[in-house]
């Protein structure tokens, strides 16, 4: 009887081992990311009445976490878009801004700035992820199926493209006035497919083309006036519906034509065009091995500067979105297939309340604009105050995205500590109207309580930040006198959209903590791909369906 117990029971066993195991994935062919530059996570509950194309497919059948919440100090386009395929912070891949100043050159330089390689398709600056050093998803899913997995991306701008490619992809590219281009980092020529595109003249074709508003009048109850005085005209646009795409010159194209039709829904439409043709081009999803797509939609980035988060525009702008989405969502079901995908959404950052739409509707509220000089010449002047004039033309070096470089060779000369200037600095920075907080980042010991100065550790690098750093009080910006921008790590610049749906995602909502630093990982879990180099993202486990 015993050695039957014992058959039994290894049976037994065996048959709960197989039920416990997770049935494996179906087949996925194709991973399509998709970022909304500057779109907030409140743009998808507020103007959810509105939406009936892609975006409403996804919150109707995704995952949608509610509480995605980027940790760090830069809620900017480059240290956004490396965070949403790596999984990891500026403290760790090096994209601690859009911009920092580089002490060895003695200039300020540019996240995907790259002399060593040249423009393709284009006139402009070499670009490459160079200054970028972690590895993205799709670095890994490339490493995964040996170089056989295609990973393309496609975006208005090129730190968006990018850095969402990381380092390894296929093909990279991105909008420079009247054509697509890439570099020679990725390639030696262009694609044919995207040739083609370039060749058609349909960047060019909406040259007089209006944009009008498409919604009826009772849409924008709740939103701003159509001609706010705070509102931003850019590039000939105005600030009124119909918003007419030349530029500044009606009579024939120049540059200023292109930033127009990026600030309008044909901005939207190109990189999706771009998109479709690149499936098709390069037969995405139909090679027998998992591809990866990322597109990065920047006219909501631009619309939202010029116009800000209540108004018509970006209303427009949303639904344009939503539309493009549910038409490239059933392109892509009628050649790929949205049975044997995973579509992922998400955003680099959110955006700040127009000030002055704020002291318009409450007279007397906090918030406003501080003088874009104000805190270099406040730095200056306390160190003056302190050692007295400079041995060099000025104690401070540059003042770059919140970071103030202090010149080390004068304070070298006067035989002054760093971290003594620095703290000098950083208290006389808190005591400016509009300024919240100002560190020493030669000493970010201890918590402040706010959690605040863990956001400074995850955006800080010391061979490419300065010596301070500070952040504004909540509905203040820096610098202008219309429209708006983003940066400062609270809610509404670092609150975004993170959804998932296809293949092995489980439909819901789920209000856990999250960040878009989780994408990374949970998609390697979900393929079986190693995990990006530096990831400190999280596996979103209560989306995955296991059964």
């Amino acid at each position: 009887m015993k050695p039957l117990c014992l058959v039994f029971l290894a049976l037994l066993s065996c048959a709960l081992i197989a039920q416990a195991a997770p049935a494996p994935l179906p087949s996925v062919d194709l991973v399509l990311v998709i970022s909304l530059d500057q779109f907030p996570y409140e743009y998808m509950t507020r103007f959810r009445p509105h939406f009936t194309g892609g975006l409403a497919m996804l919150l109707d059948r995704g995952a949608v976490f509610t509480n995605a919440v980027y940790k760090h100090a830069q809620c900017n386009t480059g240290p956004g878009h490396a965070v949403i395929l790596s999984g990891s912070y500026g403290a760790e891949n090096g994209i601690v801004s859009n911009n920092w100043y580089d002490r060895a050159l003695g200039r300020t330089v540019y996240c995907v700035e790259d002399e060593s390689v040249s423009l393709l398709g284009g006139k402009g600056d070499g670009r490459s992820p160079a200054r970028f050093e972690a590895s993205t998803f799709g670095d890994m899913l490339r490493l995964h199926t040996g170089f056989e997995s295609r990973v393309i991306s496609i975006a208005n701008k090129d730190r968006a493209a990018i850095l969402m490619a990381g380092r390894m992809p296929t093909g990279v590219y991105w909008m420079a006035d009247s054509a697509f281009v890439s570099s020679t980092y990725y390639l030696n020529a262009l694609p044919v497919w995207l040739k083609e595109f370039n060749g058609s003249g349909m960047i060019n074709s909406y040259f007089g083309a209006l944009w009008n508003q498409s919604l009826p009048e009772t849409a924008f109850s709740g939103m701003d006036q159509d001609d706010a005085p705070y509102e931003e005209s850019r590039d000939g646009l105005g600030r009124t519906f119909p918003h007419r795409i030349t530029g500044t010159d009606r009579s024939h194209l120049t540059s200023s034509y292109y930033s127009a039709l990026w600030t309008s829904p044909y901005g939207v439409m190109l990189p999706a065009e771009a998109a479709r043709r690149a499936v098709l081009g390069e037969r995405l999803g139909k090679r027998g091995v998992t591809d990866l797509l990322c597109i990065g939609f920047s006219t909501t980035d631009y619309v939202g500067h010029a116009y800000g988060p209540h108004s018509r525009e970006i209303l427009e702008i949303a639904v344009a979105v939503d539309r493009t989405l549910g038409e490239f969502f059933s392109f892509i079901d009628s050649t790929v297939g949205l049975q044997r995908c995973i579509i992922a959404l998400t955003s680099d950052h959110g955006v700040s309340p127009i000030p002055e739409y704020l002291m318009a509707h409450v007279p007397g509220a906090s918030a406003g604009r501080i003088p874009g000089d104000l805190v270099r010449n406040t730095a200056e002047a306390s160190l003056t105050t302190v050692f007295g004039r400079p041995p060099a033309p000025s104690w401070v070096e540059a003042v770059v995205e919140r970071n103030v470089y202090l010149r080390r060779t004068a304070l070298q000369k006067k035989n002054i500590s760093l971290s003594r200037a620095a703290a000098i600095v950083a208290e006389k920075l808190r005591q400016l109207p509009g300024v919240a907080h100002a560190w020493n980042l030669l000493d970010l010991s201890g918590s402040d309580g706010t959690g605040l100065t863990e956001r400074v550790r995850l955006s800080y690098r010391p061979d490419r930040c300065g010596e301070v750093f500070y952040m504004l009080k909540p509905f203040y910006l820096e610098g202008g006198h219309s429209g708006t921008s983003h940066g400062d790590p609270y809610d509404y610049n670092a609150h975004v959209p993170l959804i998932l749906m296809g293949v092995g995602i489980r439909q819901g909502v789920y209000d856990q903590d999250a960040s878009p630093a989780d994408l990374a990982p949970t998609l390697s879990a979900l393929l079986g791909v190693e995990f990006p180099s530096g990831r400190t993202g999280k596996v979103l486990r209560e989306a995955l369906d296991r059964k």
